[in-house]
């Protein structure tokens, strides 16, 4: 039995069959979510196994890290490292495997 095709659901032939993105496709189904235009396999782009042109390629955006203990020790570690050579006069100490500032810098 042929397969159906990722877009329309309708049986998709072997001389029209586009096979992507663990889908097969018509040749004229396979065509970017947004704007609909034909693609091929050298200028198409999957996102979550759907097609797209290169113009509505979803950006992925930056994700925050959640503010864990870990997270909060590990910023403020390397806010302190990032000062030494900087002409700071506090010298760290270790405290609990917690490195505190014995002096504030400006």
């Amino acid at each position: 039995m042929n397969p159906l095709c990722g877009r329309c659901n309708k049986v998709v032939y072997p001389t029209e069959k586009v096979n992507c993105l663990d889908k097969f496709w018509h040749k004229g189904c396979f065509s970017c979510e947004v704007c609909k235009m034909t693609l091929n396999m050298k200028n198409y782009k999957g996102f979550e196994k759907r097609p797209y042109c290169n113009a509505h390629y979803p950006k992925t955006s930056f994700t925050s890290v959640a503010d864990t203990p870990e997270n909060l020790r590990l910023k403020q570690q390397s806010k302190m490292q990032s000062q030494v050579g900087k002409g700071c006069p506090a010298p760290l100490y270790s405290c609990s495997s917690w490195l505190h500032p014995a002096v504030e810098c400006y």
